[in-house]
């Protein structure tokens, strides 16, 4: 990942980040809810929010070929109790990010471990973002946070050593004990890892 881009993000993270880039507040339409406006000009490109929610990753490269990938059938606002649809197609704030894979449900923006909201940090609101019906006025850029940490070692230095003065990343990973995959060649179900269970007995099929 290019440093100027990584530095932006790694920007939107700091508590101390002045000015901000976007507010949150009400639509400039009737009955929409919030949106995302600008402080200043932007130039194209800049990097403008970050997209809180929990992240559920794509299958790993070693099942290519052997595996049915089931994550994308229920998303994780729905085992969470946060959207009462089971179906992904009817969850209007999934972001599929198609350089990393997998998929981000701006829905769920709870915690699992601790329950707190996610979208703490005010850059964080890019499930908010309203398209312009005709003009395109945003692009969507996916990328992984350990690169985006590591693609600077001053920058990743200061976040390990100073993590109060930074936002946590608004991202969790997708840990609650639902099917991730079916692996042909072991002839199983492979779940995710599930946080809720910490210190219990393990699941009965393989969990990651």
């Amino acid at each position: 990942m290019e440093r100027s881009l990584s530095r932006q993000i790694v920007c939107l993270l700091e508590k101390s980040h002045k000015p901000k880039v976007v507010v949150k507040r009400s639509s400039l339409g009737s009955d929409v809810g919030n949106g995302v406006f600008t402080t200043h000009c932007a130039a194209p490109g800049n990097v403008m929010c970050l997209y809180p929610g929990v992240y559920t990753p794509g299958l790993p490269l070693y099942t290519v070929g052997s595996a049915k990938y089931l994550a994308n059938i229920t998303p994780p606002s729905f085992y969470t109790r946060e959207t009462t649809s089971a179906k992904i197609d009817e969850n209007a704030y999934i972001m599929n990010l198609q350089e990393c894979d997998g998929y981000i449900d701006g829905c769920a923006l709870k915690s699992y471990k601790n329950g707190t909201k996610l979208d703490l940090n005010p850059s964080a609101c890019g499930h908010l973002v309203n398209h312009d019906a005709i003009r395109q006025n945003c692009e969507v850029i996916s990328f992984s946070w350990g690169d985006v940490l590591r693609s600077d070692e001053n920058k990743f230095s200061s976040f390990e050593k100073n993590c109060d003065l930074y936002h946590p990343p608004p991202n969790d990973l997708r840990m609650d004990g639902t099917p991730w995959f079916f692996d042909t060649n072991l002839d199983k179900v492979v779940k995710f890892y599930d946080r809720t269970r910490e210190g219990n007995e393990t699941n009965e099929n393989d969990t990651v």
